[in-house]
């Protein structure tokens, strides 16, 4: 689920920076030019604009200083506290893939790992780590390596290895802060260069609703709040990292199974109306909305569908093993 959701991200992260940038620059330079007395907004309402612009850009910088570089500190951290209060678990390797790239001369590898989760029930999950001594083969598909999990599951790590030794990567982290640095140069340049062009000695009275310097971080921010709501509905956020770590699991028989009509990526959503029975021996209804492709529609579960459910809150449920 990780890479396609990178991919995605990507391809959308670039159409929003081509309507966020290219497309209201183009429509503005079109438009009057300089901007004309009639035209300019009041003082006030163009100081307005001003604020709202500079805090959506701020919002911005927030949400990439703390997705791009903070995340990575936070990463090490909460892996060490795992290593240190984890709950101990056996994983079996079930897949092995060499990444690109080295780390200090190591090779980066990806596995797979096959063990229960804090309430017993069997998961997989994937975890990428430097292989410091390659040599030794420690990692071969069918070995089982000692592991700890964290108590209270939620963003991403929620296991980690014993005896490793979280580090990070500073390279990548001076070039994330360096990335920063530079889109921030660029976007005050554009307030500067805007400000020189068309200010004509009455302030930023040239501001409107349909500017750039509004339009393309407002168009930004919604790229950021549509990519969260996305990862909350394909449970790939913290919420649905820590239900796969906590989850009970159980069999539940499909009800009904139906198209909801909604599509991404060409693929629709199907929805199943789900019932089973809980530990406390209460019965319980969810559903769970999955998007499919079309190649595997005639393969989708209609009878039963092995799930995780929340033991605090039995509506919330997570379909396992497709």
């Amino acid at each position: 689920m990780k890479n396609p959701l990178w991919f995605w991200g990507a391809f959308l992260l670039f159409f929003a920076l081509m309507f966020a940038i290219g497309l209201p620059v183009m429509m503005y330079e079109q438009a009057s030019y300089p901007v004309p007395l009639e035209s300019r907004s009041p003082p006030g309402w163009a100081m307005t604009l001003l604020v709202t612009s500079l805090s959506l850009w701020l919002v911005l910088l927030y949400v990439y200083v703390d997705t791009l570089v903070l995340a990575g500190v936070r990463s090490v951290r909460r892996m060490r506290d795992i290593l240190t209060y984890g709950e101990p678990r056996n994983a079996r390797i079930e897949q092995v893939v060499s990444l690109p790239g080295t780390v200090d001369g190591f090779p980066q590898l990806r596995l797979r790992l096959a063990f229960e989760n804090l309430s017993g029930t069997p998961i997989t999950d994937e975890l990428v780590l430097v292989d410091s001594k390659p040599m030794q083969q420690r990692y071969e598909v069918g070995r089982t390596l000692p592991a700890r999990l964290s108590r209270s599951p939620g963003a991403y790590p929620n296991m980690s290895l014993e005896g490793g030794a979280p580090e990070i990567n500073h390279g990548t982290l001076w070039l994330r802060a360096a990335i920063g640095v530079f889109f921030m140069a660029l976007v005050a340049s554009a307030y500067g260069v805007a400000w020189h062009l068309q200010n004509d000695g009455l302030g930023w009275t040239f501001l409107s609703l349909g500017h750039p310097l509004l339009t393309s971080p407002l168009v930004l921010c919604a790229f950021v709040v549509g990519v969260r709501l996305l990862l909350r509905r394909l449970q790939a956020d913290a919420a649905g990292n820590a239900l796969k770590y906590r989850g009970v699991g159980t069999v539940a028989s499909i009800a009904e199974v139906r198209q909801t009509g909604a599509f991404f990526n060409e693929q629709p959503q199907v929805e199943f109306q789900l019932g089973f029975t809980d530990v406390a021996g209460r019965a319980q209804r969810a559903v769970i909305r999955r998007y499919v492709p079309l190649i595997d529609l005639a393969k989708i579960p209609r009878e039963t569908m092995d799930i995780l459910y929340d033991p605090k809150d039995p509506q919330r449920v997570q379909a396992v093993g497709w």
